[in-house]
């Protein structure tokens, strides 16, 4: 904090400051002369990337002649594999230095920076010496930038987003929530077509059984009462997870009748898991990256929330459905902060499958 405060402004479209200090300083739209390559950074995991994925369409519909590229970490770049969105793809995390080398010789023209609660991509923005330089108005570093974005965290986090293109745009943005907005390419669609051309896409419901850190997992015996259901109710599970999750996919898988599971945990590329994603009729998940994903190809989702905000995090649209118990204590994590909890993550262990299964009844009625 104190070398944010203490950094001097490098974005060259920087105005003196005008107004009292502390106060909020926006410059006006870019123009698309202005523009030649732009840089979104965007640390974080999965589901802050996928949530980034309107904001770069927004940025190229904008600015149809520039480059876009993102400076991401090894966890999250996987979700600009995807598609096609982006041109080109770094990792910040594989040698801080050299990243910061190569991308000060491409002379971005527009920073736009989405991290909202830590430092290090605030420095690194500055030193990259942009014309102009987007970000939150967090952290107290609103002095660095040529267009700071006020931040809400009980705000969806695609909307919150889309505020960091409209401010460079000059123009409001149109987010359908019940439309897709993240294309799969076609070899991931083929190889998960292949992978389930022995079922009913549609009758398919992908669970996946983990999630990132211990305040978001729930309890494995329960996610196979939903897959017992589900069978009985005639759709078959598909399994999803990383390699974090073969045990548990593997106990749910024992526990089901044989030929009715799909067990691809710790086998599919994040590609690939977006594509079982998009041609299934359901996913079921707590609060972890699948759900992002599943959302972001218009799947159908039942997301379970408890220490993390539903307002910020969960699935908008008719389509999605969100079970919580909604204690006084939940959600918890604020401004990216989880605080110790006496109460052994109640909100997430006193979550019954009984509860999962009501949301999927009334968002599958039939």
């Amino acid at each position: 904090p104190w070398l944010i405060r203490h950094l001097t402004p490098m974005a060259k479209a920087l105005k003196p400051a005008t107004e009292a200090a502390g106060s909020m300083r926006h410059s006006g739209p870019v123009a698309l002369k202005e523009v030649r390559r732009i840089l979104v950074i965007r640390p974080g995991g999965l589901g802050d990337a996928a949530l980034t994925v309107p904001m770069l369409q927004a940025l190229r519909q904008g600015f149809p002649e520039a480059g876009i590229d993102v400076l991401v970490e090894r966890r999250n770049a996987g979700v600009y594999e995807i598609s096609d969105v982006v041109d080109e793809i770094y990792r910040y995390d594989s040698g801080a230095l050299s990243v910061l080398r190569r991308l000060r010789n491409v002379q971005y023209d527009l920073v736009i920076d989405t991290e909202q609660f830590h430092h290090f991509s605030t420095v690194f923005a500055n030193l990259l010496r942009p014309k102009f330089l987007c970000g939150f108005n967090t952290l107290g570093r609103s002095h660095l930038q040529t267009h700071s974005v006020p931040y809400s965290d009980d705000a969806y986090e695609v909307y919150s987003f889309l505020r960091l293109a409209e401010s460079v745009l000059g123009s409001s943005i149109n987010f359908d929530p019940d439309r897709p907005f993240i294309d799969v390419m076609p070899e991931a669609q083929a190889w998960a077509a292949q992978a389930m051309e022995a079922k009913d896409a549609r009758a398919a419901a992908v669970i996946a059984p983990v999630a990132g850190g211990s305040s978001r997992l729930w309890p494995v015996a329960r996610y196979a009462e939903v897959a017992e259901w589900l069978i009985g109710c005639g759709h078959y599970v598909v399994l999803l997870a990383g390699r974090d999750g073969i045990e548990a996919a593997s106990k749910i898988s024992h526990h089901c009748r044989p030929g009715a599971v799909l067990n691809l945990a710790g086998e599919t590329t994040l590609a690939q898991s977006a594509a079982v994603l998009q041609q299934a009729g359901l996913s079921v998940s707590a609060d972890t990256g699948v759900m992002h994903l599943a959302y972001g190809v218009g799947t159908p989702t039942v997301a379970l929330f408890g220490s993390g905000s539903h307002l910020k995090w969960g699935p908008p649209g008719r389509d999605h459905r969100i079970v919580r118990n909604g204690l006084s204590c939940s959600p918890c994590i604020r401004f990216g902060r989880l605080p110790s909890c006496p109460h052994d993550f109640a909100c997430m262990r006193e979550l019954h499958a009984g509860d999962v299964i009501a949301a999927i009844e009334d968002l599958l009625p039939g």
